[in-house]
This record gives C-alpha cells, sequence and structure tokens, in this order.
C-alpha cells in the first residue's frame, strides 16, 4: 500500500517569493530607465544674456529664430551643417575710458568659405558686415569622434558696429586649453536646446592692442560635421545634458533592455528550477 508524505505547503510560499521578486526586478527597469530619460531630456528654464532674434508672425517655434548654414565639398555633398541662433558680444572700451559691449547677431545668410577636403579636419567660414568667424572641427584620435578644435574671430576696430581705437586688425581665438568643444561621434549630430558659451580673446603672443574680447553665445544648436551621406540629411541625434556633458540617446534604450533581459533570464531560469523540484517532490513523496 503507497504512503503518502506530508505535501510540501513551501511551493506556494516560494511561489509568491518568486512573484514578487520579479515584480521588485521589473520595477527597478521602469524607475532607472525612468530617471534616465528624466534627467537628461527634462529642459530647464533658459537664462540667457540676450533676447534672440524676432521670428516671423507665421512660427513661433525654435526653426523661426535659428540660421541653418549648410556647406557642401567640392564633390557637392554637404560637409558641415549647423543649425542655431546665435549672437557674438564683444566687450572694448570707447573713447570714453568705458567698458562698453556691442552685440551682433549671426545672420541668415552669411558668405560661406571652407574647407572639406582632409579627412581629419573640416573648417567652416562665416563673413558678414565686416567680421569673419571661423570654425576648426577635427576627429579624436581614433577617428571615432568629431569636435571644434579652435574658434576664430577676426575683424578690423574701424568697424562701424562698435567705434573704437582705428586702424587695428585684432584676432581673437578660444582658449588653447580647451581643444574640445561639443564632442560628438561621427555620424551624429550634436544637439543642445541649453544655451552655449564659447569665449575669445587674444592670445598672450599675438601682439595684439585692442584688449578686445568676445562671447560666442549659441543657442537652440544643431550641428554636424565630417557628414558622408548623399542626402545632406542630420545624422541621430547626440544630446547634451542640462550640466554640459554628453549622452547619447540610445543609452537609456540599451540600459532598460539589459535590464528587462535580467530580469526575464531570472523568471524563466527560477520557473524552471521549480519545474523541476516540484516533480522530484511528487514522486519523492510516493513510497
Amino acid at each position: 500500500m503507497l504512503k503518502l508524505k506530508p505535501r510540501n505547503y513551501c511551493i506556494p510560499n516560494c511561489l509568491n517569493g518568486a512573484l514578487a521578486y520579479s515584480a521588485l526586478l521589473v520595477f527597478l527597469v521602469t524607475a532607472v530607465q525612468g530617471l534616465q530619460l528624466s534627467a537628461f531630456t527634462t529642459k530647464t528654464p533658459r537664462v540667457s544674456k540676450y533676447t534672440t532674434k524676432s521670428p516671423s508672425a507665421s512660427s513661433m517655434n525654435h526653426d523661426a529664430t535659428a540660421s541653418l548654414y549648410r556647406f557642401n565639398a567640392t564633390n557637392g555633398i554637404t560637409c558641415i551643417l549647423m543649425q542655431v541662433d546665435g549672437l557674438i558680444g564683444i566687450k572694448y572700451r570707447n573713447k570714453l575710458n568705458e567698458d562698453v559691449e556691442a552685440d551682433l547677431y549671426m545672420p541668415d545668410s552669411p558668405q560661406l568659405s571652407g574647407e572639406c577636403d582632409e579627412s581629419n579636419m573640416e573648417i567652416l567660414t562665416m563673413e558678414f558686415k565686416g567680421f569673419r568667424l571661423s570654425m576648426t572641427f577635427k576627429k579624436s584620435s581614433g577617428g571615432e569622434g568629431w569636435y571644434i578644435n579652435l574658434f576664430e574671430l577676426t575683424y578690423s576696430s574701424s568697424n562701424p558696429t562698435h567705434p573704437d581705437r582705428p586702424g587695428l586688425n585684432v584676432k581673437l581665438t578660444s582658449p588653447v586649453h580647451t581643444p574640445m568643444y561639443f564632442a560628438t561621434p561621427v555620424g551624429k549630430a550634436y544637439v543642445c536646446d541649453k544655451e552655449q558659451k564659447v569665449i575669445m580673446y587674444a592670445p598672450n603672443d599675438s601682439g595684439d592692442q585692442s584688449g578686445h574680447i568676445a562671447r560666442l553665445y549659441l543657442r537652440d544648436l544643431h550641428m554636424q560635421s565630417f557628414m558622408f551621406k548623399e542626402t545632406g540629411k542630420w545624422g541621430p541625434s547626440f544630446h547634451c545634458s542640462a550640466t554640459g556633458s554628453y549622452r547619447d540617446e540610445t543609452a537609456p534604450l540599451a540600459v532598460g533592455t539589459a535590464l528587462a533581459i535580467a530580469v526575464l533570464l531570472t523568471i524563466s531560469g527560477y520557473g524552471g528550477w521549480r519545474y523541476f523540484k516540484i516533480k522530484k517532490v511528487q514522486y519523492g513523496s510516493m513510497e
């Protein structure tokens, strides 16, 4: 005659524990992904030194105040694409020996020139109202990223935009100790709603006697260099954060996917283990 051993009442309790553990893991996945998305996509209130260009009456979005600059290589393919609401503020000392600042908006249609022939360096130059703004783009040593290596602003102190000591040729550059601006993976476009500021001044060994200091303000910046697609369209976005660091937009998806896979494997493994454990208990209870 068969005698049944007392049933193992741990099974329902263990199953409830497994479900609770799975629910906790799912909650952690959702929380981590939510924190990443909120930390990098929530816009902070803007604080700017200037009022942007007045948009047209038919549009009040960011594109209405931002200017688009496209420079093509000799083969006709776009190599540098930039959209920005920009302003240049130049601080100088006037005839009354007072420190004043003259503001100059980056225009919609400057004269563009540059170089896109080299594989590791590209240059974009804008000329407008007697000013010449140049940006030098470079690739990282491994070729996987691009960045702006140098900003350079040249003009004459006789420029009517800010009357000053006439006849001085002013050349201002970004600091040499900040060699990487807007670092971005090759094939992607740098995107930043937060206002960026670049300071330019005369190098110590330049012999410049103007004493001018320029600040370049860049808002709603969308920019890409080393473009290789014939369509001339933006690559995937690479967003800046509110703290000025940089973040690939695919990061939250990758982290969330990895955690979801971990949860699935945990549940599947536990389910398989419990299945064989229960079968063993059922067979062992019969004598």
